[in-house]
């Protein structure tokens, strides 16, 4: 497995459900939610949500950059963002939710989906901007599910969820 420096980039991302944001950078404070798969035999009603992923139309448009690190045809994602969570690696690591995490040798890597859901690099695309899709190196489409005051959580789609679409707004090509 080889770096390729010519196919990583970096990139702002919305989806067609809203711009995707960080609840511990967007709310200044620690962020927790009723549990999604809520169980009345359960212990702990709530979840930390801070470092996930989420997706809400109001979000700060320009709150993340993302460095999508090319290794043969997949990528592993990374934050590009001021103090807290930069350069953190988006993995789902033993949940189905997307959060970010310092860099290890287990996070999840990803491959770029075209409209026809074939696998695709950087040198596939022609513009600055692209529509697409992002499934994990294992074939599941990020989606997003539940409706919380964070917005949704993307997900692996593992637990249900509505496949996301994202326009990426390429803004460098190359090693940063």
């Amino acid at each position: 497995m080889s770096h390729d420096k010519e196919r990583s980039f970096v990139a702002s991302m919305k989806t067609n459900y809203g711009n995707l944001h960080l609840p511990k950078i967007t709310n200044r404070k620690t962020t927790h939610v009723k549990k999604l798969d809520y169980d009345t035999w359960s212990f702990e009603a709530n979840m930390d949500v801070s470092s996930y992923l989420c997706v809400k139309g109001d979000a700060p448009s320009n709150q993340l950059k993302f460095y999508f690190y090319c290794i043969d045809d997949y990528y592993s994602i990374y934050l590009l963002t001021p103090g807290l969570y930069n350069r953190y690696a988006l993995s789902n690591e033993d949940k189905d939710f997307i959060s970010a995490f310092p860099h290890d040798t287990d996070q999840t890597t990803y491959n770029l989906l075209d409209r026809n859901g074939r696998i695709i690099t950087l040198d596939q695309i022609d513009s600055d901007s692209a529509a697409l899709r992002i499934q994990t190196r294992g074939g599941r489409t990020l989606s997003v599910r539940g409706n919380t005051p964070v917005g949704g959580l993307v997900c692996t789609g593992k637990g249900g969820g509505k496949p996301l679409d994202f326009k990426l707004d390429i803004l460098s090509r190359g090693e940063i």
